[in-house]
């Protein structure tokens, strides 16, 4: 019984400590329109109560450019316009942190990070997901050509016959 007892601390201190336990899931990659929306998918699992979670989405751009916080925002910069959304519903009862983000732009492209926090220091990462934005943007015609106004009618002149 007593050689039981070190696993048995073991498995309690891991249960009982702050951060244990969170598993985050993201899929590595996602493909999108330009100028539509798209759900970034983050789920996570633990026994913590949401309530004493938080979540964080960081971004980083093609070619490893560095990371950016989008979510929260840190500012209006960053906020872009409430393109970004979390419902905290979600968050709280089903432990989904998935971010909706709208009117895709080519600088959405990159890789998004869901990060849940257990403490002010303490975090769990998912792998990331890649986002691939496809499309061209809205054209600019190179000539426009007014509606036609009014009504045209055809006739024929007195005394004029009709070629065949």
């Amino acid at each position: 019984m007593y050689h039981l007892l070190p696993i048995w601390l073991i498995f309690l201190s891991c249960l009982l400590l702050p951060g244990s336990g969170v598993q985050v899931h993201q899929p590595p990659e996602l493909r999108a329109t330009l100028g539509a929306s798209v759900l970034l998918n983050c789920t996570f699992s633990t026994a913590l109560r949401a309530s004493k979670l938080a979540v964080t989405w960081v971004w980083t751009g093609p070619g490893g450019s560095g990371e950016t916080q989008v979510y929260p925002p840190l500012s209006q910069v960053t906020q872009q316009h409430g393109r970004l959304a979390l419902d905290s519903r979600s968050f709280r009862d089903w432990q989904d942190a998935s971010l909706h983000l709208a009117n895709l732009t080519q600088h959405d492209a990159g890789l998004y990070r869901c990060l849940i926090w257990t403490s002010a220091n303490s975090s769990h990462a998912g792998n990331g997901t890649h986002l691939s934005i496809f499309g061209e943007g809205p054209g600019t015609p190179v000539c426009g050509t007014p509606k036609p106004w009014g009504t045209v009618e055809w006739g024929m002149e007195e005394g004029q016959e009709e070629e065949d």
